[in-house]
């Protein structure tokens, strides 16, 4: 008598018979003491010869990375092969018990966990038991504080942490990494605001304003000249520290910035005392790991299964990877927060739930089948994917003008939503909005989002330049109506069909002259009435832009008229609004 699992994910449970399947990775099965006197040739592990430990490629150039959990590096790809009961890019994540595969979507059909079932990878990895299991016939369990498959894993948790056979060291709250070792708590913030920006050169000695009291600071020099790549080297580091004269500002309580009239006010006003976070849990076993459907450098999110209040629904989890930094985890931790007190909304991607595993934290949200609108944008470029239907149906997008119209409506009524919860966005873009069922637009990636009238940001990071404000590039300040700045640009993506925005120009042109009053000109597409609405978000000084309530009323108004506000008839010389990936990421 014998078994088989499914073939998921290039792996699959054999028959004595030793029977290959799927893409060279297989499974013994023992199930029954039927065959005690068969004596089966097993593969053993065999690990490169070409290539030294930790390379990879023809010329063994390339370092592997650092394969966790028992985790071998393949010495064609470099990804790692991750053993029985482990994912991720590095077999960071442990699966649930019973569970194997890349993403893990396998499962043992029985309730012993994988019990008497040896699983082969390709090499160098080889054949082993499933996580939590050891012996000749994959029949004992893990003991010692040893875990993972063949139990050849040593358990060295810390800090309280308690070893599972099955997936290492289980962190207590507050705790993460593969021994417990990483703090998972948010550091303590001092919020300083941002006094005074700018560059200045003199031969005469400079004198450093605003500094803070028994501060020490790095002081470099650096020549510049306006224009592209003219930025010199730094000059050698300096380290100063200053005196503790009488405190500047009183204590327990925030600086606010006022913006009017071209001008900045600072006030004061007490700060607020955090309340406790309360979110709706997922249980871990609840969920069912599917495929990856974004991926960046320090996360990934990843379409699952999921079962709430005994209802399956698809689900799209977000999750940092192993080597995130505090303040990735710190920026997850928020956007977990900004979805709590957001609350429900047709027009925002909403939450969920959320899981804590092993000191990680996984954020269950709406998933999105269209995917991203800007993606979804160019995907309807007919004139470039399909030029004889563009041809024979006179059109240049599979989009209406009602559609496209309609998308602008949709992100305006969730950003009215946002501005009365008082919610600063601070990256809207068609980047970070999804396209849902029936083609409903829904605001995504609140990491930066912000529960405040008025942000400053005070850390150096990637900006995105070609959505951001005057006063934001300037200041760095940040408010609802730089949020209605950003939604301009966004109604021009719409408009472009996902066209990259002032493109052509570099930042640092950008810098110098939309203060002056340039301004993106109308797409030859566009009709007058909504490249106006546009221009009114771009106005220089902040409070003379259309609050989101007015902005939704206006565009409702539009819709409402059926009129082809945005002309994707195919008219003479008709060209795309051109798109710069590279210029995207700056």
């Amino acid at each position: 008598m014998t078994h088989w699992n499914d073939v998921i994910n290039r792996t699959a449970v054999l028959t004595p018979n030793v029977v290959q399947a799927g893409q060279n990775l297989n499974c013994l099965g023992f199930s029954t003491p039927h065959f005690r006197n068969i004596h089966l040739k097993q593969r053993k592990p065999v690990f490169p010869v070409d290539c030294p430990s930790k390379k990879w490629g023809p010329s063994c150039d390339k370092d592997c990375p650092e394969c966790l959990n028992g985790g071998v590096c393949h010495d064609v790809d470099g990804d790692c092969i991750c053993p029985p009961g482990f994912m991720g890019t590095r077999c960071e994540t442990a699966c649930r018990e019973g569970m194997f595969g890349r993403n893990c979507q396998g499962s043992c059909d029985s309730k012993l966990n994988c019990k008497g079932l040896r699983f082969c990878l390709p090499d160098p990895y080889g054949c082993s038991c499933a996580s939590g299991w050891f012996g000749s016939r994959c029949e004992k369990d893990c003991q010692n504080d040893m875990y993972g498959p063949d139990c050849r894993l040593s358990c060295k948790c810390q800090n309280g942490g308690a070893c599972n056979r099955f997936s290492g060291c289980q962190c207590p709250t507050g705790w993460r990494g593969q021994n417990c070792e990483k703090s998972g708590r948010c550091p303590d913030i001092v919020s300083i605001p941002l006094l005074s920006t700018g560059f200045v050169y003199d031969k005469e000695p400079i004198t450093l304003m605003n500094l803070e009291p028994s501060t020490r600071y790095s002081v470099r020099v650096q020549l510049s000249r306006p224009g592209e790549g003219g930025e010199g080297a730094p000059g050698p580091e300096a380290i100063m520290e200053t005196d503790c004269p009488d405190c500047l500002y009183p204590q327990g309580e925030e600086t606010i910035l006022q913006f009017n009239s071209g001008t900045l006010t600072l006030t004061r006003r007490p700060k607020p005392t955090p309340e406790a976070l309360t979110y709706p849990i997922l249980e871990w076993e609840d969920i069912k790991f599917e495929d990856v459907i974004g991926e960046g450098n320090f996360g990934q999110v990843i379409k699952a299964m999921i079962k709430k209040d005994g209802s399956k629904m698809s689900a799209a989890i977000k999750m940092l990877k192993e080597y995130a930094s505090e303040n990735d985890h710190r920026d997850f931790a928020g956007e977990l927060e900004v979805l709590c007190k957001l609350g429900q909304h047709p027009n925002i991607i909403n939450l969920i739930g959320a899981c804590e595993n092993r000191g990680y934290l996984y954020i269950a949200i709406e998933y999105a089948p269209y995917g991203n609108l800007l993606d979804f944008l160019r995907k309807s470029r007919v004139l470039e994917t399909d030029p004889a239907f563009a041809k024979e149906h006179g059109t240049a997008s599979t989009l209406t003008s009602q559609q496209l119209l309609q998308f602008a409506v949709d992100v305006a009524t969730g950003m009215h939503y946002l501005s009365d919860k008082q919610f600063i966005h601070r990256d809207l873009a068609a980047r970070n909005v999804l396209v849902g069922d029936s083609l409903v637009a829904k605001i995504a990636d609140f990491g930066l989002s912000r529960g405040e009238e008025v942000y400053v940001k005070k850390t150096m990071g990637r900006l995105p330049v070609r959505w951001m404000a005057i006063e934001s590039l300037n200041y760095s300040v940040y408010t609802t109506k730089s949020d209605v700045w950003s939604f301009g640009v966004l109604l021009w993506e719409i408009v472009s069909l996902g066209g990259t925005p002032y493109c052509g120009m570099t930042c640092a042109e950008l810098y110098e002259k939309l203060p002056q009053g340039f301004r993106m000109e109308k797409p030859k597409n566009c009709d007058d009435e909504v490249y106006e609405l546009m221009k009114q978000c771009w106005r220089d000084r902040p409070y003379e832009r259309p609050p989101f309530s007015q902005i939704s009323v206006q565009l409702n108004r539009m819709q409402e008229a059926r009129k082809a506000y945005v002309n994707m008839a195919l008219f003479e010389n008709f060209t795309y609004a051109g798109i710069d990936a590279t210029a995207e990421e700056a």
